[in-house]
């Protein structure tokens, strides 16, 4: 309990309370549209308020508001506050004088800004609002949909003959680097091969677009709905984030051709096609830049005569230039230029337009914190103006609705930016807490924390990850706890993992990818952790699709239909539960009045249950309890229902309710999703 002396008086936070999470303290709960009236309300009770006062705040305005609360129950001091324009995140707190005159301050605890605060002897943190532009829409194909990422060069080879064309064209221009592995199951190079001062990932194993074609079967059976795909454009390395030219897809992977006939397929098979937007930057090795000599075009390396050189900032022309990080092979783009912005962005024949008219649906947007907030609004702007229903996600490691870069906090969730994130910070919390690093409580908080914070549209399409091609396979670390960061390339590349810890982490992954995929937004597999790969970081992370744990690919493939058969994942509100001995629940109804979106007809509840730790664990969930539940319905589904009773799809697990109480036995390392069926009436 925490308690602070204000003169002769002792205030506790059992005396002042708000919760962001209930409704009847915040209303409506999370974020909200510009324009909206949030009723925001605190009980002070057992201590005479001389006054309370709410204070907003809104990012970057440098100005508090202040407003006097009314008092309108015994307890219960109460606001309306309309939030204005512009868009942006709002911060508030609350003031209470007290009788003697003294001023006490109850904000949000430290760390996730939701939920119930505490009383501060000072200014305190504050809750968080986030208030977005009134017509941002995400397209619903992305709302229920699976992504699997592929890292071309290493998912499958489909044209053997094509790709060796393509690496001879590569050799003919001068990069006689690019090299091809004898074998698909050789590691990636990981140092400088020989004759070469630096490492350089030039190797390949000739994946291409054709193999990713035949592989689309394969792809339905996962139940995956969009592909993104690492760059394909033409560059001089296996990872093609050195961009060569924008508007040719690489001839290794099977040139423009290729791609035509994987978007055809891949639309008969209902699936979308993302691709990676590397605009920060582009190669040395480029049209554009030519540092080599390897192209007819004039490039700004060159001369200062060339249509390119305003793309890039020299501070002495030709050798010294910004690049991204300081790497010299990629410069980096002047983002105000004009003829940048038209050649990428807004002309005719632009980037962006050229390939969604050639059938992607979207972009990731590489490294968004280097584009400007107005750059990445153009883009969105030229983007649905080809097409309505694209999708534009973007490279950010943090919280999106807080992100600071460049000194300014940046405009992503907002609803003029980025329709969605990859969500690193899901990635991070998911595996601390399998690891037991974070325990349930610690775990659902950040949970809770983004639902109420992210806005409704993007928080049901965020990229949910457990993998990519920048961080650990999470194979590798909920085998072993260890994400590489401390060990040498060397000993990344010799690292084994025993019999022992690769089962303990495929039943940890398993719990992972319950969670992953019992959540709203997009869950991504990355290639090859369905078939449990294993790799830690660069380019470990990146080795040839393999398949490792045939029961891993079952498991995957059985979740996927359960996700795809079951209507609360498509659009169902979502409740978290927590126990002090560490298992998590998460809920998503249909049923409740919840049907966020609207259109769905079938009432669903399913219940997904894990048990992280080494022991058996015996816990009682209250279907009624928490955030998002209308509480009329659900009492007369839960409290009010003749029986309820789950089925529990991977332990055939049968559960009866008693007035909405389910007790649930979960074994170490187990989880499961149940169906839950009622009957109501009484």
């Amino acid at each position: 309990m925490n308690y602070i002396s204000v003169g002769d008086i002792t205030v506790s936070d059992e005396n002042v309370v708000h919760d962001s999470t209930k409704k009847r303290y915040r209303s409506p709960v999370g974020a909200v549209p510009v324009g909206s009236e949030v009723c925001l309300r605190i009980s002070v009770r057992g201590v005479k308020a001389g006054s309370v006062s709410l204070m907003m705040l809104r990012s970057g305005s440098g100005r508090t508001d202040r407003t006097e609360m009314l008092k309108v129950e015994s307890e219960i001091y109460e606001t309306r506050y309309i939030l204005p324009w512009p868009a942006g995140v709002y911060w508030y707190w609350f003031e209470v004088e007290t009788e003697n005159g003294g001023l006490v301050y109850y904000g949000a605890e430290q760390g996730p800004n939701s939920g119930l605060g505490r009383l501060y002897p000072n200014p305190p943190p504050s809750f968080q609002i986030t208030v977005y532009e009134p017509d941002f829409t995400v397209p619903d194909w992305t709302k229920n949909a699976i992504m699997y990422q592929i890292f071309p060069d290493r998912f499958a080879s489909g044209d053997p003959e094509s790709m060796k064309k393509g690496l001879a064209w590569h050799q003919e221009k001068g990069r006689s680097e690019i090299a091809l592995h004898e074998s698909w199951d050789e590691l990636p190079r990981y140092e400088a091969a020989h004759g070469q001062e630096f490492y350089m990932p030039c190797d390949i194993f000739g994946g291409d677009l054709e193999g990713v074609r035949q592989k689309l079967p394969y792809l339905k059976e996962l139940g995956v709905d969009i592909i993104y795909l690492n760059p394909i454009f033409e560059s001089a390395s296996n990872h093609r984030y050195n961009t060569g030219d924008y508007l040719k897809i690489d001839p290794i992977l099977g040139g423009e051709d290729a791609f035509g006939r994987l978007i055809a397929d891949a639309e008969k098979s209902g699936m979308k096609v993302v691709l990676d937007g590397v605009f920060a930057h582009t190669g040395e090795d480029s049209v554009y830049f030519n540092r080599f000599g390897h192209y007819d075009t004039l490039g700004a390396f060159q001369s200062m005569e060339s249509p390119y050189f305003g793309w890039y900032v020299f501070s002495d022309w030709p050798e010294s230039y910004n690049s991204w990080w300081g790497f010299g092979s990629l410069p980096a783009i002047n983002k105000e230029n004009p003829g940048w912005s038209d050649f990428v962005i807004e002309g005719e024949g632009s980037v962006v337009k050229t390939w969604i008219r050639r059938g992607a649906s979207g972009y990731r947007l590489d490294v968004a914190d280097e584009l400007p907030d107005h750059v990445i609004e153009k883009i969105r702007e030229n983007m649905k103006a080809e097409n309505p229903e694209t999708f534009l996600i973007g490279e950010v490691w943090e919280d999106a609705t807080t992100k600071e870069s460049y000194g300014k906090l940046r405009s992503y969730a907002l609803g003029k930016g980025l329709d969605s994130v990859m969500n690193y910070p899901f990635r991070d919390m998911t595996i601390a807490y399998i690891l037991g690093d974070v325990d349930a409580m610690q775990y659902k908080r950040f949970l809770v924390n983004q639902r109420l914070n992210y806005p409704e549209e993007m928080y049901y399409a965020l990229m949910n990850l457990l993998s990519s091609h920048d961080v650990a396979r999470a194979r590798s670390v909920l085998s072993t706890g260890n994400e590489g960061k401390d060990m040498s390339r060397e000993e990344q590349a010799n690292e084994e993992i025993s019999v022992g810890d690769y089962e303990r982490g495929a039943a940890r992954q398993r719990l992972a990818a319950m969670i992953q995929f019992s959540l709203p937004g997009i869950p991504a597999i990355y290639y090859g952790d369905e078939v449990g790969m294993t790799g830690l970081l660069d380019p470990f992370n990146r080795k040839a699709y393999k398949v490792c744990d045939e029961e891993m690919l079952s498991f995957y493939k059985a979740l996927g239909e359960v996700r795809k058969s079951r209507p609360a994942f498509a659009a169902g509100g979502v409740r978290f539960y927590a126990t002090i001995g560490g298992v998590l629940g998460i809920m998503r109804c249909t049923a409740c009045g919840e049907d966020v979106f609207g259109g769905v007809a079938e009432k669903s509840i399913v219940l997904t249950v894990v048990n992280p730790s080494a022991e058996s664990k015996h816990i009682v969930v209250d279907l009624c309890h928490d955030i998002d539940c209308k509480a009329d319905t659900a009492n007369a589904i839960f409290r009010d229902g003749e029986w309820t009773q789950a089925a529990g799809v991977f332990t055939g697990k049968r559960l009866k309710a008693e007035a909405g109480l389910f007790e649930i036995e979960m074994g170490p390392l187990e989880g499961d999703i149940f169906d839950i069926k009622w009957e109501t009436g009484r």
